[in-house]
């Protein structure tokens, strides 16, 4: 066998040990359900924002190693109202998780919350 079919080999074994390793400690994914208040991306000086509903249910799918842990709480849901103009929207909501492949969100409810965007008066 020529060095460069070793080597291939040896590359295989090293991907297949590490995807059983992961697949044994974080391979159960339970779902979660949780609360997050909504936050704001973007916002701009010259406008005043209200969003309702103000929070939003989250349903994640987190590894059974991970359900007790810190993580869980840096799971952020946001709306980007860096675009909008005056008025009534109707914008999309937004979660992130600090390491998605083990914490990933798989339902927002609501989806979409309303955003009044209200000029701030001048002073």
């Amino acid at each position: 066998m020529s060095r460069r079919e070793e080597f291939k080999y040896l590359l295989l074994s090293f991907i297949l040990g590490i995807s059983i390793w992961l697949a044994v400690n974080f391979g159960e994914r339970l779902p979660l359900d949780i609360t997050r208040f909504v936050e704001l991306k973007n916002q701009r000086e010259e406008y005043k924002y209200e969003v309702s509903p103000p929070f939003v249910d989250v349903t994640l799918l987190v590894s059974r190693k991970l359900l007790q842990s810190k993580l869980i709480e840096r799971v952020r849901v946001y709306v980007d109202v860096g675009n909008l103009k005056e008025g009534m929207h109707r914008v999309r909501v937004t979660a992130t998780t600090p390491i998605p492949i083990l914490i990933e969100p798989i339902a927002i409810n609501p989806y979409y919350v309303r955003v009044k965007v209200i000029r701030r008066v001048s002073r």
